[in-house]
């Protein structure tokens, strides 16, 4: 059993709340009893997750995304919290966009924020092979020639292909980046980066943030086992992008700047 005190200070630990977006903060959706003896992890707190995490009477279910149609109904059967922790992870050291470099295995790695780079030395068909078998998603949206090099790639985590992204997408462009992974892959970012012979690799929204959350349940596992607190991770996804497919009109013809 722990404390939840004790539980949000090995949260800030692993994802100090300073490296949170300043409109993003981590917040609980609903709150948890003071003393917690199962924790879950996920990615979204679909109906899903919420259901089976009710079922093995868990105390927390920490989720990366918020959901904002979030069943309240669902909720009211339980006492259990909910903890939305989101874009600190994509920024923390081990967080969402770390783990996949690392299980991409880039070399010389550099890491910005949501954002990291690294080499590689195989074909961009051999790359989406990899991305496909490390997501477990069959069907991947890509653009770029299957049998060219790739050289060095760009991870950003979240919709790093939406359009108020191009300053990153030239900054990094200059940097000599030419395959980006990402999600919310748009109109305007295949017309623009594909005209800079940028590969593109469309991860999904969610299905990309899995295997650093999964880690993120590994490491709450091993520090919590001195507590007997058990930590379980819920699978399920919304396998959609957010905002290509949005109500806003705008989003696919805005562009950041000249």
């Amino acid at each position: 059993m722990i404390q939840l005190e004790k539980l949000q200070s090995i949260i800030e630990e692993l994802a100090p709340a300073k490296l949170a977006d300043q409109y993003d903060t981590p917040y609980f959706l609903r709150m948890p009893k003071s003393k917690l003896t199962k924790i879950g992890v996920c990615v979204d707190p679909t109906e899903y997750n919420l259901r089976s995490a009710m079922k093995d009477r868990v105390d927390l279910l920490i989720a990366h995304h918020p959901w904002h149609y979030i069943n309240e109904n669902l909720l009211k059967k339980s006492e259990m919290g909910v903890y939305v922790l989101h874009s600190p992870w994509n920024k923390a050291p081990e967080g969402n966009t770390s783990t996949l470099a690392r299980l991409l295995n880039l070399k010389e790695v550099t890491h910005e924020g949501e954002i990291a780079t690294g080499r590689l030395e195989m074909t961009f068909r051999n790359l989406l092979f990899c991305c496909q078998r490390l997501l477990n998603t069959p069907i991947i949206p890509y653009a770029g020639d299957l049998n060219a090099q790739v050289g060095k790639v760009l991870i950003i985590s979240g919709p790093g292909f939406a359009p108020f992204y191009r300053s990153q997408w030239n900054k990094y462009n200059d940097l000599g980046c030419d395959t980006f992974l990402s999600s919310e892959l748009g109109r305007f970012a295949l017309s623009y980066l594909t005209g800079l012979k940028i590969k593109l690799i469309d991860l999904g929204h969610s299905a990309m943030a899995r295997p650093g959350m999964e880690h993120f349940a590994y490491l709450l596992q091993t520090r919590l086992k001195v507590f007997d607190c058990e930590v379980c991770f819920y699978p399920d996804y919304n396998a959609v992008n957010y905002q290509t497919g949005s109500f806003y009109p705008e989003i696919e013809t805005y562009t950041e700047g000249p």
